[in-house]
């Protein structure tokens, strides 16, 4: 019997987890002959970012409701389990495994990526927990993705920024067009991407959704339930505050966001590698998957409030795919303490790749590089200040990376 890890080498030889095929008819034509029957409410979430975060607050929701509930979230950081959650809770080897060869009965000779197996076997096991909902964050995009082959009960689009450009088209309009795909006939969708207004409402005309704007309700303190006048504060959330709301949103629209008792909870919510405070030999560390330019703004928007300027470090790092060209000035803006490293592996962007980067862009030099973040951990100790702080962002991997340093643990 073959153990998770070996099904996903299996995966991955067959479809490695870098290769994006984009399109419904194979996964639609699979999904079909599982004959799933599951009469679950869902919630679908795609965005550029904000989206695991979503996904997080609509479980606190479904679970302050008495509702039996799964997550479907990716990329993973450690474990290929993180990606499917039922109650909160991780899902066992077990029935992992029951669900790969669930639908590896079904394939047949239909090609699969990596994802959209993996989606597939989400589905699997959702369906025979016999869940009351399913929340579900869109891998790539919206139209194209397997997340899509379900049809939702309410849609979220959190924000729409450059990234995956070569999948999703080169303007954001283009852009959002791509993830709007996840809206359908007379049924609700909530957003925060006001930048693209227009393009969203177009859509939205265009698939006969019903479209809502959380700007109408939330003030990014204060948010006004439509359908009671609920007012709940979040504005200590330790998430972002559109994608609270946004959770509050579309959990109303299906009828469970009944009480101001959520508060606190909404509030404490936390996502391990969103904006995730560690504590290191008395430095403050904060660690942030964004891999794109719109995430370092937020985050850095965020800390620059709370953190001197003469405080802020940042130790960057991307894959080979990601406009650093859009990320490093950011970046430079919010301190000139920029740590550039490596990121190992076939997907991974190397030190000299991005040191180009940084030097076809500006005439100063950066402040430090390393090859690795494990180097750049056991050389940097003596050069930063005890009360500095250090923000690792740039994507799931280098974080990852940081979470297995034995700093970290």
């Amino acid at each position: 019997m073959r153990t998770v890890l070996d099904w996903e080498r299996h995966l991955e030889s067959l479809s490695p987890p870098s290769r994006i095929e984009l399109g419904l008819e194979r996964v639609g034509e699979v999904w079909s002959r599982l004959q799933c029957t599951s009469s679950s409410q869902v919630v679908t979430i795609a965005g550029t970012n904000g989206k695991g975060s979503t996904v997080e607050v609509a479980g606190l929701i479904a679970d302050h409701a008495g509702l039996s509930y799964g997550q479907y979230t990716s990329p993973h950081i450690h474990r290929i389990h993180e990606r499917i959650r039922i109650n909160g809770q991780m899902v066992s080897d077990e029935q992992l495994i029951r669900a790969f060869e669930t639908v590896e009965a079904a394939q047949s000779d239909v090609f699969l990526t990596y994802f959209e197996f993996l989606t597939l076997a989400c589905f699997v096991i959702f369906d025979a927990a016999r869940l009351d909902l399913w929340i579900l964050e869109i891998g790539l995009g919206g139209r194209l993705d397997a997340v899509n082959v379900i049809d939702p009960d309410v849609s979220v689009i959190t924000s729409i920024g450059f990234d995956h450009q070569t999948y999703l088209g080169n303007s954001l309009e283009e852009i959002a067009a791509e993830k709007a795909g996840v809206m359908r006939e007379r049924t609700p969708t909530f957003s925060a991407a006001s930048n693209v207004q227009g393009a969203l409402l177009t859509e939205a005309q265009r698939h006969g959704a019903a479209l809502f704007w959380i700007d109408q309700v939330f003030d990014g303190n204060t948010l006004t339930i439509p359908s009671s006048g609920l007012v709940l504060d979040v504005s200590s959330a330790r998430l972002p505050r559109n994608s609270v709301a946004l959770a509050c949103l579309a959990m109303d629209s299906l009828g469970y966001l009944t009480s101001r008792s959520i508060e606190e909870t909404l509030n404490q919510a936390s996502v391990t590698g969103r904006m995730s405070p560690h504590v290191i030999d008395g430095r403050n560390y904060i660690l942030d998957v964004g891999h794109n330019a719109l995430a370092c703004e937020f985050v850095t928007q965020s800390l620059e409030a709370v953190i001197p300027r003469r405080q802020r470090v940042v130790i960057f790092g991307a894959m080979q795919d990601k406009d650093v060209n859009r990320m490093l000035p950011v970046l430079k803006g919010f301190t000139d303490r920029v740590i550039l490293v490596g990121i190992e592996g076939e997907r991974g962007r190397s030190i000299y790749s991005l040191e180009e980067s940084w030097s076809s862009l500006f005439e100063q030099t950066y402040w430090r590089s390393f090859a690795t973040l494990p180097v750049a951990m056991r050389e940097l100790s003596s050069e930063l200040n005890l009360d500095d702080q250090v923000l690792v962002i740039g994507s799931f991997v280098l974080v990852a990376d940081a979470l297995r340093h034995d700093l970290f643990n």
